[in-house]
């Protein structure tokens, strides 16, 4: 039990040890942290809302709960008994189901697991489970999905199946024309000092070429809030989102909507060429059932 988040700098240097590696038909282990009787630091997320333009009267923003649990995260991926080396993962997916608004004064109990993990043609997928809890309410939830690139599969072997949260079907209703922004070229490292995420692939040419990209790109949450901005958001409030490519520092996108009823689905598309997508979104206002 923890009183407080762990130390990145901790983190960072447990991902330098070696490891044994995942043998075949292995999975990861099941691992949970939790840090008891944490309160906001309201210089950070004054800073938080300041980097995206948010209203404070908006209270707290939907994402910025998983930006204070990357300390668990980090801490939690990198444990002795993790065989597998996290440095150059890439953040896959992510669910997010807000069911009350969070408060600045709140007393938080915040709890963190590995879920599962699942093999495909990638590599090795690893399923993150956050809930953030206050007087014994759940208040916030999501599960976030990394990958580490490889050859995890056997030959012959199919894929495991994802589960069903990763699914959806497009809606119906034409797409919105949409708007167009630029990336900046200094997002990487301005959302690393905010975030203490300071994955290489979003801050370095020669990194990022060295694990397959051809430059740097954005942060998958700092796309996703960027996404955001401007929106008032409803209390209970279900966020899907799959980054499907690198959106790379410096470029021009394109933003389309489809909006249904109480469900809106967005993605963001090259501005200047035809392209796919680099990140498609789902937000549901009115959520049916809890996540899982």
């Amino acid at each position: 039990m923890k009183r407080k988040l762990p130390s990145l700098l901790g983190s960072y240097s447990r991902m330098l040890l070696p490891r044994r590696g995942l043998g075949r038909g292995e999975r990861l282990p099941y691992l949970a942290m939790d840090s008891h009787s944490l309160r906001l630091d309201l210089g950070h997320l004054r800073a938080y809302r300041q980097h995206f333009g948010l209203d404070p009267a908006l209270g707290v923003p939907l994402l910025y709960p998983q930006v204070i649990c990357l300390p668990l995260h980090l801490r939690l991926l990198s444990r002795s008994r993790m065989p597998l080396s996290v440095l150059g993962l890439i953040h896959l997916r992510s669910h997010i189901q807000r069911y009350r608004h969070l408060h600045e004064s709140d007393q938080l109990l915040v709890d963190c697991r590995i879920l599962t993990s699942r093999r495909g043609p990638l590599g090795l997928e690893v399923d993150v489970a956050t809930e953030v809890w206050h007087q014994d309410m759940l208040y916030w939830q999501s599960i976030t999905t990394y990958l580490r690139r490889g050859d995890f599969l056997d030959a012959h072997a199919e894929p495991d199946p994802l589960p069903e949260r990763a699914h959806w079907e497009t809606l119906e209703a034409p797409p919105h024309p949409g708007v167009q922004w630029r990336v900046p070229k200094i997002a990487g490292w301005r959302y690393a000092g905010l975030s203490g995420d300071f994955n290489p692939l979003h801050l370095s040419r020669f990194m990022a070429s060295h694990y397959g990209f051809g430059k740097p790109f954005a942060h998958g949450m700092w796309s996703l809030a960027r996404s955001l901005t401007g929106r008032r958001l409803a209390e209970h409030v279900r966020l899907d989102v799959h980054f499907k490519a690198p959106l790379p520092l410096g470029s021009q996108v394109r933003q389309s909507h489809r909006v249904q009823g109480q469900k809106e689905q967005w993605a963001l598309l090259p501005a200047d060429a035809e392209g796919p997508a680099m990140l498609l979104a789902q937000l549901d206002e009115a959520p049916a059932a809890p996540l899982r």
